[in-house]
């Protein structure tokens, strides 16, 4: 009886030991105890896609600047009336980003509409040419500049009408409730210079979008969608920032070195125009700021908003830049105060 004992003891153990060995083979894929499998949330590194998505935005900018020869960001009221008002050029496209209603009231001769809000949607797109010169008008030619940036970060030819509406008639009914240009506010400027580290990560812009035209489009449509102010006055950025010490702004100049050296904002560090699509000096630019970007007259300074706001950072734009700012400055260089419009005549429907 003992021996049955021991023999049953005997093949208890060998089962037991068949079925660890079954079970340890049918189970070999996962990993061991001691080496979990990791949460992807808690995974904060960019993925290779939003990686790609910042990267096609970047490219598509430093391709625009690097265009030969340099690119003119603007086009003056006086070009339009003389070539297409008047000389009825086929070779342009007026593109109108004023509300409806104020389009209703007055906008340029021949101009389409479509609101600001709405650029970015496949069905406005759908209405302008790639082989014609879109002229885009707003009131003050700072959303029409950011509207061009997008525009030529797709391929199209686009310039903003210089100082818009304000540009072609300050008396026009159809610049709304906009204050037109009044003149500089006469703020202290600077000549001492404010260096940056580049120490900050660029944004990971996430889509989810596939092509490089997609991600622009996306990117801008999410940034227009937020609803955000594109300019902040000179007089709130001396009231907060250089008289209030406020923290939570970056003052960032575009202006040309040496313009940038003969006066500038106080505060404000120096990367120019030309220049800003570059990796180091992105990296100066901080994520957790409002970024206020300064050119001469407003219009670059909203080309490069729009493309900071694009790869996620929260920027705008100094309105009408050191012209606003302090119109008798040095460091506005060769720029023209644009102080009377023309008067040129515009149409209502």
């Amino acid at each position: 009886m003992l021996k049955r004992k021991g023999l049953y003891s005997v093949m208890a153990l060998l089962i037991a030991l068949s079925l660890m060995v079954t079970l340890a083979g049918c189970g070999g894929s996962e990993k061991p105890e001691s080496e979990p499998a990791k949460d992807p949330v808690e995974n904060t590194q960019p993925t290779e896609e939003q990686v790609v998505e910042s990267s096609a935005i970047i490219e598509a900018v430093a391709a625009y600047l690097g265009s030969d020869p340099a690119p003119a960001p603007t086009i003056s009221a006086e070009e339009v009336d003389e070539k297409v008002v008047k000389g009825g050029d086929t070779g342009y496209f007026l593109l109108s980003i004023q509300k409806p209603e104020d389009f209703a009231k007055g906008h340029v001769p021949g101009a389409i509409n479509i609101p600001y809000a709405q650029i970015a949607k496949a069905e406005s797109l759908a209405q302008l040419p790639k082989d014609k010169k879109i002229v885009v008008i707003c009131y003050t030619g700072h959303t029409a500049s950011y509207t061009s940036m997008f525009l030529n970060e797709l391929g199209y030819e686009a310039y903003a009408m210089k100082m818009g509406m304000n540009g072609w008639n300050e008396e026009s009914a159809g610049l709304g409730a906009v204050v037109p240009y009044a003149g500089s506010a006469g703020l202290d400027v600077s000549t001492e210079a404010v260096e940056a580290q580049a120490v900050n990560e660029i944004p990971e812009v996430n889509t989810g979008a596939q092509t490089p035209e997609e991600i622009i489009i996306a990117a801008t449509d999410a940034y227009l969608s937020a609803g955000r102010g594109p300019t902040v006055s000179p007089q709130e950025i001396d009231e907060k920032v250089i008289k209030g010490g406020d923290d939570s702004y970056f003052l960032l100049s575009i202006q040309k070195p040496e313009d940038y050296a003969k006066g500038h904002v106080p505060g404000a560090i120096n990367i120019p125009y030309g220049a800003i699509a570059k990796e180091e000096n992105l990296k100066k630019l901080p994520t957790d700021k409002k970024i206020v970007v300064i050119c001469y007259t407003g219009h670059t300074a909203s080309y490069t908003s729009m493309f900071l706001n694009q790869l996620g950072y929260e920027s705008y734009v100094l309105k009408f830049g050191t012209m606003g700012w302090n119109d008798k400055t040095e460091g506005m260089g060769a720029v023209k105060a644009f102080t009377k419009s023309p008067g040129f005549e515009t149409v209502a429907n």
